[in-house]
């Protein structure tokens, strides 16, 4: 074991002692590029803003490089994920690349953590280095969950704006203007209210100023995004493009049930609070409450021992 012992504290030595060096040099071109970069611009909040800037395309080059050593060659296998992360709003061209960059990162960092903890513990052993798959499966896992976490975060908002969203297109629809002019109004009013929305329609009307059929645009939204409510809203609009009935009706209809459906939802979690209440009542004012009318007597019963 003392090989492995030594094996291991020498390349902590030169990990350690290269991150070292080159967080050094990192300090000083910054500080250097700080200082010209004030000099270039005339105000330092310019500069600052250049400089983020920079530091936001040197971290996704860097991420890009680094996924493209673990990401698939093979495009089939990225296809679910590259539809996951759609729905997610990572749309970019490298997204599927920098998800795999982000992953290799933490992997690399989670498990040099681990091993630098073990260096100050100073419990290096064969065992214990063996252990270091957990923190690197973890690191692995990671954004995957984080990744469902905010698909379903996007899901849940696309519903909670749907109905106010499809009332103020069903108003502009009844003031005159056609179904494309009035989504090209509604992404803009709705930019501060409704952003998820508002840039999904501010997408179809570019992809119908680009000359594609409604009923293709439609689709296009509905596949991107992947919510429930979103696809059934998009089939009623698609039925009646195909069956030439009032689209402004259907609308109105459907936005009614939407709201029906959001209010039942509101009245179920309601009715499920008294049940969730019953676990803190018990585990936190149940023990005071004992402690109040028992402790008068636990008192006695010590006093009268002694």
């Amino acid at each position: 074991m003392k090989p492995l012992y030594i094996a291991v504290e020498t390349i902590t030595f030169l990990l350690f002692s290269g991150s070292f060096m080159i967080l050094y040099y990192y300090l000083e071109e910054k500080h250097k590029r700080s200082v010209v970069m004030n000099r270039l611009f005339a105000s330092s909040k310019k500069a600052e803003k250049y400089e983020k800037k920079r530091m936001k395309a040197n971290l996704k080059n860097s991420l890009i490089s680094l996924g493209a050593l673990a990401k698939p060659k093979n495009e089939a296998e990225t296809k679910d994920l590259k539809q996951i992360l759609g729905y997610a709003g990572f749309r970019s061209k490298n997204a599927v690349v920098i998800f795999f960059g982000i992953k290799m990162a933490l992997v690399f960092l989670s498990g040099f953590l681990y091993i630098f903890l073990l260096v100050l513990s100073g419990n290096i052993t064969g065992r214990s280095i063996i252990f270091v798959f957990f923190p690197v499966a973890m690191g692995y896992y990671l954004p995957g969950l984080l990744l469902k976490h905010k698909v379903t975060q996007r899901h849940r908002q696309i519903f909670k704006e749907l109905p106010d969203t499809l009332d103020l297109l069903l108003i502009c629809m009844e003031a005159g203007l056609s179904f494309d002019m009035a989504l090209y109004r509604v992404s803009g009013e709705l930019s501060s209210v409704a952003p998820v929305l508002s840039k999904e329609f501010g997408r179809y009307f570019l992809e119908i100023k680009g000359g594609l059929p409604r009923t293709q645009v439609l689709k296009n939204l509905a596949d991107r995004n992947g919510e429930k409510n979103l696809i059934n809203v998009v089939n009623v609009l698609i039925q009646s493009v195909h069956f030439g009935t009032d689209i402004a009706e259907a609308i109105r209809i459907y936005s009614d049930s939407l709201r029906t459906e959001r209010k039942q939802l509101a009245e179920e979690r309601g009715a499920k609070i008294s049940a969730k209440l019953a676990f803190p009542t018990i585990l936190l004012i149940l023990p005071a409450l004992i402690l109040v009318f028992l402790g008068p007597a636990i008192v006695n019963l010590f006093e009268r021992m002694n």
